[in-house]
């Protein structure tokens, strides 16, 4: 299976065709990576002007106006379809796939101490609802208010797992981690800047990763060399197209 098809397998497709899955929420309207189109196989330019057609068409009743696609693993970036998308107000950005076996991770083995790493559990939700909802108004205060409806009404039956580092009763620290069979995909991974170089990224990956055999993550081409560094390699790459008629 290619890595970007496992990535997107825990979510059925609102429609899949031939060329592309459209996946859409229309209970989180606001959040891109949602919403969007992803490709099997890379179109040619009068596919791309129809898909987006039908995705401004699917998308007329949302709050926001933005369009977003995946264009097809490890193909590369047509000039002609980078020109299109640019003169449309796209912004292309290109993701890339790393895979590491667990054993092979090279992390900070710094003691985090006083800080602890713990999963998220009903005594703390309240406490990452607040945290979750300051971090998420850096994108608007509708998709903060929609993303805290969310997690309030699923509660703790999400289909991802939640790590917490903490200090005290604060958070400082948080990784989402989702499971594909024998990989976990660690993603949202964020420390709070005064709190950063102490090793605790590397203790939240620790926990998260507890008897799987491999680790995936999605990165920017900017990240390469911290993942690299940590032992990760890259298998994959795909491009994005987001615009967000802002």
């Amino acid at each position: 299976m290619p890595y970007k098809a496992l990535l997107e397998s825990k979510v059925t497709p609102f429609l899949e065709t031939e060329r592309f899955k459209h996946f859409k929420n229309p209970i989180l309207s606001e959040k891109y990576y949602e919403n969007y189109i992803s490709y099997k196989d890379q179109p040619d330019l009068d596919m791309l002007t129809s898909d987006l057609a039908y995705l401004a068409q699917e998308q007329t009743a949302y709050s926001s106006d933005y369009a977003m696609i995946f264009l097809a693993e490890n193909a590369p970036l047509d000039q002609e379809i980078r020109e299109y998308l640019e003169h449309k107000g796209f912004a292309l950005e290109k993701h890339v796939i790393f895979i590491a076996a667990i054993d092979d991770l090279n992390l900070s083995a710094k003691d985090v101490a006083p800080i602890t790493i713990r999963p998220l559990t009903a005594q703390t939700f309240s406490t990452y609802l607040d945290y979750d909802y300051q971090h998420n108004l850096l994108y608007g205060q509708s998709y903060a208010d929609q993303m805290k409806a969310y997690k309030v009404q699923k509660g703790l039956a999400l289909s991802e797992s939640i790590y917490l580092a903490m200090k005290d009763d604060q958070i400082i620290g948080v990784l989402t981690a989702w499971v594909f069979g024998d990989y976990v995909e660690m993603d949202d991974f964020q420390v709070e800047e005064a709190f950063r170089g102490r090793g605790i990224g590397s203790t939240l990956q620790k926990e998260a990763s507890k008897g799987y055999r491999y680790a995936i993550l999605i990165a920017e081409e900017v990240n390469r060399d911290m993942y690299q560094h940590q032992a990760y390699q890259e298998v994959a790459y795909y491009w994005t197209a987001l615009r967000t008629g802002k």
